[in-house]
């Protein structure tokens, strides 16, 4: 009693449409949920593919939601970034696990693409540590946040092209428990992928670590 009394009076609101959600809704309502544009995981999408086409070889690529800019998803992914909800990207990605699992893919491991020390202790959190932790619920496999780490903080990437982004990948991040992904079919999680780079050179390190194949994966991607 003493909750819906509080919810009368401090209403969580939708993270889309800022009005008031309905009792067991959480961060977004089921009309917004709803309406939000999503990608088919049955049907491989050309364009996501093409992404890493001449980077690195890679079994899947995924992506739940179609991000556009001043859409539902942009809204969504803001929050979850950068106004501290990871746990919205904790429950989009038992959503995203859910259509992953529909499709049955053979996956032992995931791991999310890691922050910078420096720049987790300032944000307080990985998103896409929460957004693999969903998704590794769903599909009942473990999630390793550790087994890559970002040794060197860059500076932000978003006026670098493609290639120029991966190459500047290089030699930043590390496989720091190689032991972890030897011999392993590998699902690596990140928040939002625009030109595949920064994921796609993740997927090569692990690739030279020794697994048996890596997928792709992200709670959005850019048409």
């Amino acid at each position: 009693m003493l909750g819906d009394f509080l919810s009368l009076l401090f209403p969580q609101c939708c993270l889309i449409s800022g009005k008031p959600l309905a009792r067991g809704e959480q961060f977004i309502s089921l009309d917004c949920a709803a309406s939000m544009a999503k990608y088919n995981l049955y049907e491989p999408n050309e364009n996501l593919y093409r992404k890493f086409s001449g980077l690195v070889n890679v079994d899947h690529v995924w992506a739940y939601y179609k991000f556009n800019k001043k859409s539902g998803v942009q809204k969504l992914m803001h929050h979850i970034k950068y106004k501290n909800l990871p746990e919205a990207g904790e429950m989009a990605g038992r959503w995203f696990g859910e259509s992953i699992r529909a499709v049955n893919p053979a996956i032992d491991l995931i791991i999310p693409v890691p922050l910078h020390p420096a720049k987790k202790r300032k944000r307080g959190y990985n998103q896409a540590d929460y957004i693999a932790k969903g998704i590794a619920e769903v599909l009942e496999i473990e999630w390793s946040p550790d087994a890559m780490v970002k040794s060197i903080n860059t500076s932000t990437q978003t006026k670098k092209g493609r290639k120029e982004r991966f190459e500047n990948a290089k030699n930043i991040y590390e496989v720091k428990r190689p032991e972890k992904v030897v011999d392993k079919k590998i699902l690596v999680i990140d928040d939002v992928i625009t030109t595949g780079a920064t994921i796609g050179q993740c997927a090569q390190l692990l690739l030279e670590s020794g697994c048996v194949s890596v997928s792709v994966a992200a709670l959005a991607a850019a048409e």
